[in-house]
């Protein structure tokens, strides 16, 4: 819920590159008020809030287990780096594949002038809810996984670039080559801060493919 302003201006940035991110402020707040970011979230948003990391954790921890036995750690050959980068991707590969419908409604709804005008929560969550149904019947079920494979493709680099680069921080800051090294609780903070920075700044190109590719206006 915290988040949501930001996934929305981002998405109307990488939709609308031309307009200025307070001019995208203004058209969304112009007709609604404030309540006018909540576009979006209620419900694809909150769907996908409520599932995005159940999701994840259940293929990452399935992942993590089946791969930890062959890490140095354990005895094993692969380095514990590429047990970590592995793990994540699978599990932001399948993240990518259950979430990439709802994502496609909720971009739908955020790039869709419509929702701009003047109407109350309650009648752009009605509206909201019927967008999937609009979908299928004007463009098929499968219209539903558009862009599910450049969406998954990004989940897979974003997970594995994040484990990556958090690992690569964790080695090159904390452990200096001392594998035995327990990280800090704010080591650990540290570390992940700046993998998941320097992961969004390598992804960033493929995520604007995906809003390109399921904004309204490619219906």
């Amino acid at each position: 819920s915290m988040g949501h302003y930001f996934e929305f201006v981002k998405i109307a940035k990488q939709t609308k590159p031309e307009m200025s991110y307070a001019a995208l402020t203004r058209e969304m707040t112009a007709q609604k008020g404030l309540i006018g970011v909540l576009d979006g979230f209620f419900p694809w948003g909150t769907v996908q809030a409520l599932s995005k990391g159940a999701v994840f954790a259940f293929a990452h921890a399935g992942a993590k287990k089946a791969l930890h036995p062959y890490s140095k750690e354990q005895g094993g050959p692969v380095p514990h780096m590429v047990v970590e980068t592995m793990a994540g991707g699978i599990g932001g590969g399948l993240q990518g594949l259950v979430l990439s419908p709802i994502l496609l409604l909720k971009t739908r709804v955020m790039t869709n002038p419509v929702f701009r005008q003047q109407m109350s929560l309650g009648q752009t969550v009605s509206m909201s809810t019927k967008v999937g149904m609009d979908v299928i019947r004007s463009e098929g079920i499968s219209a539903l996984m558009k862009g599910s494979i450049v969406f998954a493709s990004k989940r897979v680099a974003d997970w594995g670039t994040r484990f990556l680069f958090s690992t690569i921080v964790e080695d090159v800051l904390f452990k200096r080559g001392d594998e035995t090294y327990k990280l800090s609780y704010n080591e650990k903070i540290a570390a992940s801060l700046l993998g998941g920075t320097l992961s969004a700044c390598s992804t960033i190109p493929i995520d604007v493919m995906v809003a390109q590719i399921q904004q309204a206006g490619k219906a």
